[in-house]
């Protein structure tokens, strides 16, 4: 098991991705027709380590993978803190997921999300706060040698 959070980046040579992330709206108002209405509501910065392991196995069980939740789910409580007009960061883990990376030979990669989002309500945008969440995110994620892709 890696000894601290940046031989553990190394060692799993991570590196991240940022997409929107979005809420679909289901309205029905009385008397009309029912509509769906999709709402930027903030941003997923999905990061990936490669697998050390030749065989197809899950990263749940994998000492590296919870050590890598815990530091990502430190670092999204402390940028909370920091954050405004609710702004709200949380770490989704996918235990039983492998992605196979075709750019790569077909490595074997876990993911873990982090969710930048808001408690403003379903119907509003990501706004400002958001934005600045994601920067100050993505400085934190190259500052510890993490890289976007």
């Amino acid at each position: 098991m890696a000894e601290n959070l940046s031989s553990l980046i190394q060692e799993h040579h991570a590196f991240y991705k940022v997409s929107p992330y979005y809420v679909l709206l289901d309205e029905r108002p009385m008397g009309l027709p029912p509509t769906t209405r999709r709402v930027h509501a903030g941003f997923d910065v999905d990061v990936y380590g490669e697998s050390l392991k030749k065989a197809l196995v899950m990263p749940g069980p994998d000492p590296d993978y919870t050590l890598g939740y815990s530091e990502l789910q430190k670092l999204a409580e402390e940028l909370s803190r920091h954050a405004t007009q609710s702004c709200s960061l949380e770490v989704l883990e996918f235990p039983s997921t492998v992605f196979f990376d075709l750019r790569r030979n077909w490595k074997l990669e876990a993911l873990l999300c982090i969710r930048i989002s808001h408690w403003r309500g379903l119907n509003e945008p990501a706004g400002p706060a958001e934005q600045r969440a994601l920067e100050e995110l993505e400085k934190e994620l190259k500052s510890l040698g993490v890289a976007r892709r």
